[in-house]
């Protein structure tokens, strides 16, 4: 019997002791867990930071970027103009000085009578584009001011939407055709 009461007072001793153990072992996850939540939250509002500065930065740079293709366009569209502008008063100052002859510019009109042919109607509509050829389908002597005029207003128009060399060279030829027959054949008369 003591022994029996002697291993009964071990197995309490024991089990006390796995009781305790277990209990100071819970406490200490406990803690660990606390504190994994402690760190999670932390890091989770290191994370938001993070976020807004990164949002921030990007919101940032598409406004400058906005503003950078804003300030090209405007560098474009002012390029063009001036493009547009030297030549014309190249060319018009080419015809009041008479360098423009007959024969030169049926060599440019027929040029262009060649090339506008391979054009589709985009960006201009299928009308405009039959009234250049039907203009550069004239002989030049034929052809009117006015309709030189529409022309290159179309030809501009289109250029400056599409960037196309067709477009510029036809700007080009019906603004020599007009200065040749504003100027040019006064001169050489």
């Amino acid at each position: 019997m003591d022994e029996l009461i002697y291993v009964i007072g071990l197995l309490v001793t024991i089990i006390a002791y796995l009781a305790s153990f277990t209990y100071w072992l819970g406490r200490k996850f406990e803690g660990i867990d606390w504190r994994f939540r402690d760190l999670e939250e932390k890091l989770s509002n290191r994370i938001k930071e993070v976020e807004t500065r990164l949002e921030n930065r990007v919101a940032n740079l598409e406004n400058r970027m906005n503003n950078l293709e804003s300030r090209m366009s405007n560098l474009e569209s002012g390029l063009k103009s001036a493009v547009v502008n030297v030549n014309s008063l190249l060319i018009e100052y080419m015809g009041l000085k008479g360098l423009f002859s007959q024969d030169e510019v049926r060599v440019l009109t027929n040029e262009v009578s060649r090339v506008i042919g391979m054009v589709r109607a985009n960006p201009i509509n299928k009308e405009e584009l039959e009234f250049i050829k039907s203009v550069f389908s004239k002989d030049p002597e034929q052809m009117s001011i006015e309709e030189l005029e529409r022309v290159i207003e179309i030809a501009k128009r289109w250029w400056w939407e599409d960037n196309s060399e067709i477009a510029f060279k036809v700007f080009q030829v019906a603004s020599i055709v007009r200065a040749y027959k504003l100027y040019g054949r006064k001169k050489q008369q």
